[in-house]
């Protein structure tokens, strides 16, 4: 690799930094989402609804552990993602990573909002059966801080995934 190629990510993409990266990323998110049900921000408990998803008659405490373990694949997976786009915009600093990331997910964000409400309508058992709430549009059926919330979450884990990326790679 020469010096200039070296200055940039573009063209330098690697798959291992961009896993680490999207996993404390991801554990940037679920920061960020539980300290908003912490301070009542949201009712939305992220991974019991994750993994109730996947095993909606599972005890509590197995339904966090998948929701866990699927929270933690999916945030290797937008590490993948994240990296590749930061690849092909070729950033050239940890700043200008985390600043791009933080737009990517903003981004994110805002696509969830548009289509979790709608997918757990549709496909999770427990808000089909009534014994979770339903999500209403952009999540406000969890409390009206909830959008705010998740789209917070998925800033921090954009911020953070670039940035670890970058630092990383460069």
């Amino acid at each position: 690799m020469s010096i200039l190629a070296a200055a940039n990510l573009a063209g330098n993409y690697e798959a291992w930094p961009a896993i680490v990266a999207g996993l404390i990323g991801g554990i940037a998110f679920l920061l960020v989402v539980y300290m908003g049900l912490g301070v009542g921000m949201t009712r939305m408990n992220f991974l019991h609804m994750l993994g109730s998803m996947v095993a909606p008659r599972s005890s509590r405490s197995t339904a966090y552990a998948i929701g866990f373990v699927v929270h933690m694949m999916m945030s290797a997976g937008f590490g993948l993602v994240h990296a590749g786009l930061l690849t092909e915009i070729g950033v050239s600093s940890v700043g200008s990573a985390a600043a791009w990331d933080l737009l990517i997910g903003a981004v994110h964000g805002v696509a969830v909002l548009i289509v979790l409400p709608m997918m757990l309508s549709m496909a999770h058992p427990l808000v089909r059966s009534g014994d979770l709430d339903r999500p209403g549009i952009a999540l406000v059926g969890y409390g009206s801080m909830t959008p705010a919330g998740s789209l917070m979450a998925h800033v921090a884990f954009g911020l953070v995934t670039g940035a670890i990326y970058a630092a990383i790679v460069l």
